[in-house]
């Protein structure tokens, strides 16, 4: 097999992307924005309390889709390899 030269590093392996990261990535992202969204209307909202539950329940739900897809990425990558 060949060898770099001395002073030189090898090549990495090409990186291999996954769209479904990026999304997950995403969503991680809105989740984070939704809770700092809810930390607001938790301090500064007095007239219309019911205004949090439904953004608990979008931000939980944003959060589940996120973990899914993880999940179902990974479970995905391992079948993949174990046909390899």
């Amino acid at each position: 097999m060949l060898q770099p030269r001395p002073g030189e590093r090898a090549p990495s392996p090409p990186q291999v992307f996954d769209p479904w990261v990026s999304v997950s990535v995403l969503l991680l992202g809105l989740t984070v924005v939704g809770l700092v969204l809810g930390g607001v209307l938790a301090i500064y909202d007095w007239r219309t309390p019911a205004a949090e539950q439904p953004l608990f329940f979008a931000v939980l739900g944003i959060f589940l889709a996120a973990l899914a897809i993880q999940v179902l990425a990974a479970a995905v990558r391992w079948a993949r390899a174990g046909l390899g």
